[in-house]
């Protein structure tokens, strides 16, 4: 048997990009890409995953992001603590951000998936498993949580696949609040399928409608034309016959009491 005929080792990968990267000036982009890694270094740390960090597989610089592979043994701890450690290890960072410019702001995508991934070695890093995560970032969807949200405090977004929920969140080796996980399916050239969105603080349209499509419009109750009325004045007994028509088609025949 050879190497092509056996099944890859299952790993975690997660990928980061930075919202907008390439609308910033050149200084900007060189400013975005060094503080890259050193956020995600940080927030490893933070999240007691450090290790994580400093032993991953196949690590990548992919210019506006970063991605990274790992042991699935990790996964539950990295769904439960890292994306919420990235989101404040970015707001302290924005914070510190030179206050004369205001729109360099490093706000990030993260997508994370599961499956088999050959050992790149010197390769490049391929596969199906890493092709999908990667293109995760990039679904109209994903990109939309931070596109609706305030910039000052929503930091990051995430997209978890479906494999990934199945054997992390939906075995219930990691929890995160159900108001905060939405299932959207998201269709990123050749890939299709489910995606859960987590967002560790939503702000801004995210908590006016939720992270669905663009709030719709309000609904217009429009009033059924009223049809043109006769009005009569009766005067004199209470007996008799009384015949209010708005429009009459043929012959009205009225035969009184006998």
């Amino acid at each position: 048997m050879t190497d092509i005929d056996e099944l890859p080792p299952y790993r975690a990968v997660l990928v980061v990009d930075t919202k907008e990267f390439g609308g910033h000036s050149d200084r900007g982009q060189a400013a975005l890409a060094d503080a890259i890694p050193d956020v995600l270094a940080l927030a490893f740390e933070r999240a007691g995953l450090g290790h994580v960090w400093r032993e991953a597989l196949f690590p990548h610089d992919t210019g506006d992001g970063f991605g990274i592979g790992f042991a699935t043994r990790h996964l539950p701890a990295v769904v439960m603590r890292f994306f919420d450690a990235l989101q404040e290890a970015l707001a302290e960072r924005d914070a510190r951000w030179p206050a004369g410019d205001r729109r360099v702001r490093l706000r990030m995508r993260a997508s994370l998936n599961v499956g088999p991934v050959r050992d790149p070695g010197s390769a490049a890093v391929v596969g199906s498993t890493v092709i999908t995560t990667h293109r995760l970032l990039d679904a109209p969807e994903v990109r939309d949580l931070l596109a609706r949200s305030d910039p000052g405090q929503t930091f990051l977004a995430v997209a978890m696949s479906q494999r990934v929920f199945e054997d992390v969140l939906q075995t219930e080796y990691a929890r995160l609040p159900s108001s905060l996980l939405v299932a959207k399916r998201v269709q990123v050239k050749e890939y299709s399928g489910m995606v859960h969105l987590y967002v560790p603080r939503p702000s801004g349209d995210l908590l006016t409608h939720g992270f669905g499509a663009e709030a719709e419009p309000t609904p217009v109750t429009l009033e059924a034309p009223r049809p043109a009325g006769t009005t009569n004045i009766i005067t004199g007994g209470d007996f008799g016959t009384a015949i209010q028509v708005g429009h009459l088609h043929g012959n009205l025949r009225h035969e009184p009491d006998r």
